[in-house]
C-alpha cells in the first residue's frame, strides 16, 4: 500500500491556503496523472495543479474534512470525504458535498488517477432557480414509495 503517498496528497488537497506547495504534486503524481469529476476529466500534472489553485479560488473558507479511506488493493483506495465552503461564483452560497474518490497507484508509487464521485444534482444544480426546481421535481417523481398495508 502506499499510505504515505495517499496522506501526503490528502494532505495537499485539503489544504486551502494559497500558499501551498503545489510542486508537491511532481513527487505524488505521476505526470499523466488523470483527474475525473462531475464537472472536469484532464489529463496531466499541470492540468491537476491548475484544478487544485482553482478550487480554492472558488471556494471561500473551504473545509474538507476526510471521513474514511478503504484500501480496495495495494495500488487503489477509497477515499470518503465531506466538502464544504462559500461558492464564490454563486454570491458566496453555503454548500456541502460529500463523495468519494477513487485514487490508483502506478507501479513506482505515484498517484496516477483520481475520480471523484458525488452529486451534482444535489449538490451544486439546486442553487440553480430553473435547473435547481427541476431536478427536485425529477426527484420527487422518481422517489421509491413505501408500499401502504
Amino acid at each position: 500500500m502506499n499510505e504515505p503517498i495517499l496522506d501526503a496528497y490528502l494532505a495537499l488537497w485539503a489544504d486551502p491556503s494559497p500558499e501551498r506547495d503545489l510542486d508537491r504534486l511532481d513527487a505524488l503524481t505521476t505526470l499523466d496523472v488523470r483527474f475525473k469529476d462531475p464537472i472536469n476529466d484532464l489529463t496531466g500534472r499541470d492540468d491537476l495543479k491548475h484544478i487544485f489553485r482553482d478550487s480554492a479560488d472558488a471556494v471561500a473558507t473551504p473545509q474538507v474534512e476526510v471521513i474514511a479511506i478503504a484500501w480496495a488493493a495495494p495500488d487503489q483506495a477509497f477515499v470518503k470525504w465531506r466538502y464544504s465552503g462559500l461558492l464564490r461564483r454563486l454570491g458566496n452560497r453555503p454548500w456541502s458535498v460529500v463523495g468519494m474518490s477513487d485514487i490508483r497507484f502506478s507501479a513506482d508509487g505515484r498517484i496516477s488517477f483520481h475520480e471523484d464521485h458525488w452529486d451534482l444534482a444535489s449538490g451544486l444544480f439546486e442553487y440553480f432557480p430553473l435547473i435547481g426546481g427541476l431536478f427536485r421535481r425529477l426527484r420527487h417523481r422518481l422517489r421509491l414509495r413505501p408500499e401502504k398495508r
